[in-house]
């Protein structure tokens, strides 16, 4: 029986406190999670947020809401760990992953309105304990933060694994030279910078060289003096391993909803500025709120305009601007950016032409599936553009057909970028097609990360968490799916088939 999720809070223990007086304040009743796409014909599917978050095994989840660049609204849902009492509310703490990166790139523009930085310097002017080595990728075009901001710098190290309690912590310099305690390689220059958008956590660590060198203090002043205080945000921070002196702490969970990294119940992640944030939706929701205002040039912004405008435009040959990532035209221009550390997954954005944005945090290794849905279910009651359900036409393939699409599809070293933005090189390198319960599926190589797909016709497929994103077989001159194009939005990668050897 479908249950609103009004009724689903009450259930579960929901919480919200509100933002500022007289602020409207949204009404959780009115959402309905459902799938990104509707089969004509067929039944609307729709669910609670409690049935959800029992489906991909996540305890706790936390949303805040801005309206017209301010924030007007947070609560929580669930509780901090599974088998315990302790409610989700609007101050919970979380660990937000790759959302450190703006709050990263925030303390960095605003350096740079003092003047203290230069988008377009060679970073190893800034650099004092460690140097980005020189090679052939580096004699024409330097690394700078223009282009670490936006990952166009041919920096290697996409992400870095959370260490588990008692493990000892790599130093940043460490991190950067690859040197034990660090669980990753050296960072260095892969590929000539501004030839491409390789997404990179390495990149950021040198970003956050430089931020400590030219202050001379550590990355958490840093952000207390530049990103913590002036807006507000009184629950975050970027030291690790997180103070349990902190309190209201959302606990880590795995795949299967078990409590991990005890007896403390959560990782620490030392590349800080990378994917080191702990902080609530209110507080990340004041950032967004923050660089919205800055956008607009309203007084008292905490950017200037000039940069802000810098901030939410796309850097060549990516999708990423000074920081977050960008999408969408006219009214649906919109920034946003996701977070995954091993337990706990995020979500950001904003709208710019309407001020309006939202966050949401989760503790469970699934939660990347549930706060999509929940971010549709909150887009459809918020009534913003171009975020609705995608209707298909029925498209019962034949077993036959979903089989022959089946297999190993390989991208190219060369990205394979078919329309005028390549979306951030895929990780790993191969996706796997397979059949499973009458549905096509994608995932990666180990199995994980199953993604199903909905046939709009013999060729085209929608994944069903995400109505942005298809999948296009394509058919060669002797008949032969020989490779898939992934789409999202204006992006799109190509990956070929990997075929398997005739007998």
């Amino acid at each position: 029986m479908i249950r609103s999720v009004l009724r689903t809070a009450l259930l579960i223990g929901f919480a919200t406190t509100p933002i500022a007086a007289g602020a409207q304040s949204t009404d959780p009743g009115s959402w309905r999670l459902r799938p990104s796409a509707h089969v004509a014909g067929e039944p609307e599917t729709l669910w609670s947020l409690d049935e959800r978050m029992k489906e991909y095994h996540v305890p706790g989840v936390s949303v805040a809401i801005v309206r017209d660049g301010k924030v007007s609204w947070a609560g929580g849902f669930g509780v901090l760990q599974n088998g315990g009492s302790d409610k989700v509310d609007a101050d919970t703490m979380f660990s937000v992953g790759s959302l450190s990166k703006v709050g990263a790139a925030f303390i960095v523009l605003r350096m740079v309105d003092e003047g203290k930085l230069d988008l377009d310097r060679d970073v190893n002017d800034y650099l004092k304990r460690w140097k980005v080595p020189l090679n052939i990728f580096t004699l024409e075009n330097p690394v700078t933060l223009r282009r670490l901001l936006s990952h166009t710098a041919g920096i290697n190290i996409r992400g870095f694994p959370d260490f588990l309690p008692g493990a000892k912590l790599p130093t940043l310099v460490d991190t950067l030279e690859g040197n034990a305690p660090s669980l990753t390689g050296p960072v260095q220059v892969v590929y000539a910078p501004g030839s491409r958008a390789v997404y990179s956590g390495g990149g950021i660590s040198i970003e956050q060289m430089v931020v400590e060198d030219v202050l001379g203090t550590d990355f958490e002043s840093a952000a207390k003096h530049y990103l913590f205080e002036p807006l507000g945000m009184t629950r975050s921070t970027y030291a690790q391993p997180l103070d349990p002196a902190y309190g209201n702490i959302a606990k880590a969970h795995d795949r299967d909803g078990k409590p991990e990294a005890l007896p403390r119940g959560y990782q620490a992640m030392p590349e800080t500025a990378a994917s080191g944030l702990w902080t609530t939706p209110s507080d990340s929701a004041r950032m967004v709120a923050g660089m919205i205002r800055s956008y607009r040039g309203e007084q008292g912004a905490p950017l200037s305009h000039e940069l802000a405008q810098m901030m939410m435009a796309e850097v060549a040959p990516g999708p990423v601007g000074l920081g977050p990532f960008l999408e969408g035209r006219g009214l649906s221009r919109r920034f946003y950016h996701t977070g995954s550390n091993d337990s706990y997954k995020a979500w950001m954005e904003g709208h710019l032409a309407s001020g309006d944005g939202l966050v949401i945090f989760t503790n469970g290794a699934k939660g990347s599936l549930l706060y999509r849905e929940v971010r549709r279910a909150v887009a459809a009651a918020e009534d913003w553009p171009n975020d609705r359900v995608v209707e298909l036409p029925a498209a019962n393939l034949p077993a036959e057909r979903l089989a022959g699409l089946a297999g190993t599809y390989v991208f190219a070293e060369t990205h394979g970028v078919l329309d005028e933005r390549a979306t951030v090189f895929p990780d790993p390198r191969i996706v796997r097609i397979s059949v499973r319960n009458g549905r096509l599926t994608l995932s990666k190589p180990d199995g994980g990360g199953k993604q199903p797909l909905i046939p709009a016709d013999r060729s085209h497929f929608v994944f069903a968490s995400d109505a942005a994103r298809w999948v296009e077989f394509v058919t060669n001159g002797k008949g032969e799916v020989d490779r898939l194009i992934l789409r999202n939005g204006l992006s799109a990668v190509e990956a070929h088939r990997k075929m398997t050897s005739q007998p």
